[in-house]
């Protein structure tokens, strides 16, 4: 089966989306396939921002501006960073013979994902996995996870950032994992 439209979900914030980058690459060219390279700025930043915005109005007009100065600067520098990775990678891609794009927009990061993919019409998504224990991974709501269960095509999980203990051992490993 060849895969003609990969949307390759990168967290441009991250280090492991070179990872997921090469990894996509090597795919698109084995397969002749076009890449969509994309990068969703979560607004669950401006959620944690935004009280406190609230809070300066009822005391102190000047702190109330402050924190919606702050808050525009630090989605302005986002925006700029993401911009500058995907266009590094676009250019990389293109400079291997790579048929590529590339989007960035805000909003919750799994759902956006597995929306692009379907209005883009993608065959396949391409995302990173962080390895994190299945507890932590249950609470803090994996991306991954969700686009596995909610894209509207096939999934490639890349794993990356995997550490183990140091203690680890054959005789042990039952008892730490389960």
């Amino acid at each position: 089966m060849a895969f003609q439209k990969i949307l390759v979900a990168l967290d441009c914030s991250s280090p492991e989306a070179e990872n997921v980058f090469q990894q996509a690459i090597k795919l698109a060219k084995s397969e002749g396939s076009h890449l969509m390279l994309f990068h969703c700025i979560s607004w669950e930043n401006e959620e944690k921002i935004n009280p406190l915005v609230g809070i300066g109005a009822l005391g102190n007009v000047n702190l109330h501006t402050t924190l919606k100065q702050f808050c525009q600067q630090r989605w302005t520098e986002q925006i700029e960073q993401v911009r500058d990775r995907l266009h590094t990678f676009y250019e990389q891609a293109k400079s291997e013979g790579v048929s590529v794009e590339y989007k960035y927009q805000a909003g919750n990061p799994s759902a956006s994902i597995c929306e692009q993919a379907y209005n883009w019409g993608a065959d396949l998504v391409m995302i990173g996995r962080r390895s994190r224990m299945k507890w932590s991974e249950l609470l803090l709501k994996s991306v991954s996870s969700y686009v596995l269960h909610h894209a509207s095509c096939s999934v490639f999980v890349i794993q990356t950032g995997i550490s183990y203990p140091e203690n680890i051992s054959v005789s042990n490993a039952q008892a730490i994992w389960n």
